[in-house]
């Protein structure tokens, strides 16, 4: 009976010595707290009506998402400036960067804009739009657009960070370090060796050649064939300066129409060699200029077809010949280029064609020559 009179208390007072257990005990934590949320990027929609940008658009979530980035998608508010726009966007929405994607004027072109508010940057990027690829394109060239972008502040930010060293505001997230790790491994490698210039080296250059002189012999055709040798970063002409190079250039023969008078007509052959200096401006882009200047011999044989009693008639006129001329280059592989230059040669003697007296034509007074090939680095 003593046990029960005992029991009945400890019954009663059960449920309330576990309400103050509970109420001391502190609440469990979430299970996303345990880790840190992830960073946020926003996407501005822009140019809703065009597939090609709403699917580059998808793909670029993607790829941040899989990076392991929140992303959260934001009307583009009808004009307004557009950097304007993206800063506001990242602010409204926490992230610490924004992005957009929309057509350039041009149509086969569309402009990637990223604003980070790590750097309080805002970059630009323009890419071509043509092809299946091309909104897998847009998406890849925007993750790396941001990537350049955070590159700077990445590459300070260190466990000290350097004395005198701008405060960037914003602080680089966990997890977008992380995520620029490998471009700070990149940017932390030896540079890539310098492209060897347009004309370093050996170079052999075939192609074809245009020449029509102001005494009306022309428009003439045939082969062309330059030997080069430059400096440059790689290869061979150490003994001159990068970008400037020697060239010989042999063109011909060439092969014009006929030259026709009252007394018959003359055929004309012409052919040309030339020493010169040349000089290819690295841009860092595929396309060079090319500028030239040189001295050299020509060459110009007539055959003549006159009406009887006249006799056929050959003759021929060498001539030292100097030039100018200027160009560009475009590259088609790094060995490889595409040559198209135009030039202004004036010969001494020049050579003037008669028949029977009467006058048909000049040359090299001035003659204009046109060289289109194919330039090899050997």
């Amino acid at each position: 009976m003593r046990s029960f009179t005992l029991l009945v208390p400890w019954l009663l007072l059960a449920p309330a010595l576990a309400a103050t257990r509970a109420d001391a005990a502190p609440p469990a934590a979430p299970a996303r707290k345990a880790a840190a949320a992830a960073s946020r990027v926003a996407i501005v929609e822009a140019d809703a009506d065009d597939a090609l940008v709403r699917e580059a658009a998808t793909r670029l979530r993607a790829e941040l998402g899989a990076a392991g980035f929140e992303v959260v998608s934001v009307p583009r508010a009808p004009g307004g400036d557009v950097r304007a726009g993206l800063e506001r966007a990242a602010e409204e929405a926490g992230a610490f960067a924004a992005a957009t994607i929309f057509r350039s004027r041009r149509g086969a072109t569309a402009d990637l804009w990223i604003v980070d508010r790590v750097t309080r940057k805002t970059v630009v990027r323009t890419v071509e739009v043509a092809g299946a690829a091309a909104p897998s394109v847009m998406a890849v060239r925007a993750v790396e657009l941001l990537q350049a972008s955070l590159l700077e502040a990445s590459l300070l930010e260190a466990d000290a960070r350097p004395a005198g060293a701008a405060d960037t505001g914003v602080a680089v997230p966990d997890d977008v370090r992380r995520w620029m790790a490998p471009a700070r491994r990149r940017a932390g490698m030896a540079p890539r060796p310098q492209r060897a210039g347009m004309l370093a080296g050996i170079g052999v250059e075939a192609g074809i050649v245009a020449l029509a002189s102001a005494g009306g012999i022309g428009p003439a055709f045939g082969p062309a064939l330059r030997l080069s040798y430059g400096g440059g970063a790689e290869g061979g002409g150490g003994w001159l300066p990068a970008g400037l190079a020697a060239r010989l250039s042999f063109a011909g023969p060439t092969l014009a129409p006929a030259l026709e008078g009252a007394l018959g007509k003359v055929s004309v052959r012409q052919e040309l060699a030339l020493l010169e200096a040349v000089w290819a401006l690295e841009t860092g882009t595929s396309i060079s200029p090319v500028l030239s200047a040189g001295v050299g011999g020509t060459h110009l044989f007539i055959s003549g077809d006159p009406l009887p009693p006249l006799r056929n008639a050959t003759g021929e006129v060498w001539s030292f010949a100097a030039d100018v001329g200027a160009g560009a280059g475009v590259r088609v592989t790094e060995r490889a280029a595409l040559l198209l230059d135009a030039h202004l040669i004036v010969a001494e003697p020049g050579a003037v064609v008669t028949l029977g007296g009467e006058r048909l034509g000049a040359a090299w007074r001035p003659t204009f020559a046109g060289f289109l090939g194919l330039l090899v680095q050997l």
